[in-house]
């Protein structure tokens, strides 16, 4: 018998977006994900969203980009 892993479909559960999902997502590039994330804020920088890191790939979950969206028009660093 033959085990069949289970295949989660985060694009209509919308519970974790992967990187290209989440640029898309949120209207900016790839390279300004991954770099925000490596360099962080440092200099009054705009901060990295959060994410969540599953072995090598960084994820992130739809509400935490819409807080994280909020929190910045809040502040008016949008």
């Amino acid at each position: 018998m033959r085990t069949v892993k289970p295949v989660v479909n985060t694009v209509d559960t919308g519970l974790l977006l992967d990187e290209k999902e989440a640029a898309q997502f949120l209207g900016v590039s790839l390279s300004y994900l991954r770099k925000a994330r490596s360099e962080g804020s440092p200099g009054g920088r705009t901060p990295a969203p959060p994410f969540v890191r599953i072995g090598r790939r960084c994820l992130y979950r739809r509400a935490d980009l819409e807080q994280w969206v909020k929190s910045l028009a809040s502040q008016r660093v949008i």
